[in-house]
């Protein structure tokens, strides 16, 4: 009697477009890219009249974003059933409403200044949107996550200690690997590190002190998932050095985000941690905290300032100040807003909040894409949880989750998508979460792993 077997691959939440010849591609150029976006400069572009979009790490993420299109195009699909890829569906329409409001912002013509910001928040979009798609198109297996995650953890721990090098000396490392002849595409006064209650702010590789803060938090929670899952001794050690030095980098920003994204981070990573592990952890804190304030007491008062006399900070009176005009605006274009890059920032400024941005530049359709990222990463948590098939994916499961609620949880306090570096780790994180989880849609698929079906 003849059988026909149903592969692996077929079951529900399977990835079935896998290499079939056994071969696993390492993603190099995804690796180059998370390297380069961290360990330049994100002020550091090549000279010509690209300016930011210049930048090593965004021509790579839009020329990833191109052969992304390329492979799905073109290349043959070897699926045993039909299925559908949630994740790749969220990020298809997130893309679609942004390039809708994109469109609509060119129907108006404004000033150079506003062109050319649309300009580069196209640019922006499809860098950010074509990491994700090509994480989708040629990240599968655990081996190809880590290479990927392991890039990223590399330039991370070197911005972070750069950070610190800024905070502890006059040491300032951020051009050390920068290429000859680049140039800075902003003034020296942007570049120079601010203080705040008599604190130096430290950076470092990163645009401002804000998004140094929040990719500090997202290297402790790399080094800390590397720390302990990591095969080999030296890296679990290396991995534990740069998890303190992530902690230890991160109050020198001296910023509220800073504490805003530990604090999500810790609402969701605690929920993979055993009653004896959370109590160590807070020991551990404690002790932390205390040693911090002896080393660095200076920064440490700072930082309390910070968030206790945060009503009297002018950062937060102008965030609050930009309300009434934000709502002038959603009054006056309620469903498509300005355009995508559109508003005038001699006009609006700096909004410091990536949702009154979006419905400054997006109107309904633009709070709308930014529920679908927001929500579809949440439930990028919990189809990573579904297909952990081990603790250590587990782990990764919760890591990633924790990386982008903390990413964005401070879309509330500065506008995300202005900052090459905490974007692009968004995108990648919300498609690594979800990369492996397909719904299938044939009846067959429903039969367990390795079953035997008669023949109709």
């Amino acid at each position: 009697m003849t059988a026909a077997v149903v592969a692996p691959a077929a079951t529900a939440g399977a990835a079935t477009n896998g290499p079939l010849d056994g071969r696993e591609r390492t993603p190099w150029l995804l690796g180059v890219m998370c390297i380069l976006l961290t360990i330049l400069p994100a002020f550091s572009v090549a000279p010509g009249p690209l300016k930011s979009n210049g930048s090593p790490a965004k021509i790579i993420a839009v020329l990833l974003f191109g052969l992304a299109l390329l492979g799905f195009m073109v290349l043959r699909r070897t699926e045993a059933v039909r299925s559908v890829r949630p994740g790749l569906f969220l990020i298809a329409l997130f893309f679609l409403l942004q390039l809708l409001i994109y469109g609509v912002g060119l129907t108006t013509e404004g000033s150079s200044l506003v062109e050319s910001t649309k300009t580069r928040a196209l640019i922006s979009l499809v860098a950010n949107v074509g990491v994700a798609l090509y994480v989708f198109a040629h990240v599968r297996t655990p081996r190809q996550r880590n290479f990927v995650l392991g890039c990223l953890a590399i330039g991370l721990t070197f911005a972070c200690f750069v950070g610190l090098m800024q905070s502890m000396t006059s040491l300032d490392l951020r051009y050390i690997f920068e290429p000859p002849g680049f140039v800075q595409n902003t003034d020296a006064e942007t570049t120079s590190l601010a203080e705040r209650f008599g604190a130096k702010r430290v950076m470092g590789t990163s645009q401002h002190a804000i998004e140094f803060s929040v990719l500090a938090v997202t290297t402790a929670l790399l080094m800390l998932y590397f720390a302990r899952h990591a095969t080999k001794r030296y890296v679990r050690w290396a991995a534990a050095a740069a998890f303190v030095v992530a902690l230890v980098a991160m109050p020198a920003a001296v910023s509220r985000s800073g504490v805003i994204a530990l604090a999500a981070a810790v609402a969701v990573y605690v929920w993979n941690l055993k009653v004896r592990h959370l109590a160590v952890g807070v020991v551990a804190a404690l002790l932390g905290v205390g040693a911090y304030m002896q080393m660095f007491p200076e920064v440490a008062t700072a930082l309390w300032d910070t968030i206790i006399h945060s009503e009297q900070d002018p950062s937060i009176m102008s965030r609050t100040s930009d309300y009434a005009l934000v709502s002038k605006t959603f009054h006056a274009h309620p469903i498509f807003g300005l355009g995508l890059g559109a508003s005038p920032p001699t006009e609006y400024g700096y909004l410091d909040n990536q949702w009154l941005q979006a419905v400054v530049q997006g109107g309904l359709f633009g709070i709308a894409a930014m529920i679908i990222l927001a929500a579809g990463g949440m439930f990028g948590i919990a189809a990573a949880l579904r297909k952990a098939t081990n603790r250590r994916e587990r782990d990764l499961a919760y890591t990633l989750g924790a990386i982008f609620v903390a990413i964005l949880a401070c879309s509330f306090t500065f506008d995300l998508f202005a900052f090459e570096q905490a974007s692009r780790v968004l995108f990648l994180v919300f498609a690594l979460m979800w990369c492996n989880f397909t719904t299938p849609l044939d009846e067959a698929s429903s039969a367990p792993t390795g079953s035997v079906r008669a023949p109709g």
